[in-house]
């Protein structure tokens, strides 16, 4: 059934989020997708490995959870199991949350963020 596809409840997600964003009068560039399914992934920064998890993705990046640390510095490399090794800049960092900006051309940005939604 067309209705339940991936791509359908991804854009239903997106509008939720819109709505909420507005209700909390947030200004945000580009609308954010919960991730529900919190799979563990390797990050790299700074030299060091890190565990996190992907909180949210957007057109623009993702928000990312840490277990321990947060990373210093502001490159960093995520290996996701579909879509390999994503590249991109600490865009923020908060408690043990980073905004990561994703540092993919942006002929290549959809396909990225569709390998990403694959595992969600």
């Amino acid at each position: 059934m067309r209705g339940n596809s991936r791509a359908d409840r991804a854009k239903i997600d997106m509008s939720q989020g819109k709505a909420q964003a507005q209700q909390l009068g947030q200004q945000r560039r580009h609308n954010r997708i919960p991730v529900s399914k919190q799979t563990p992934m390797t990050a790299t920064a700074g030299g060091k490995i890190f565990t996190c998890f992907i909180e949210d993705i957007s057109m623009g990046g993702l928000k990312l959870r840490f277990e321990d640390e947060v990373p210093e510095g502001n490159v960093i490399a995520l290996d996701h199991p579909v879509a390999g090794t994503l590249c991109g800049r600490c865009a923020w960092r908060k408690d043990n949350f980073v905004g990561m900006e994703l540092q993919v051309p942006s002929s290549d940005l959809e396909r990225v963020l569709r390998c990403i939604c694959l595992v969600l």
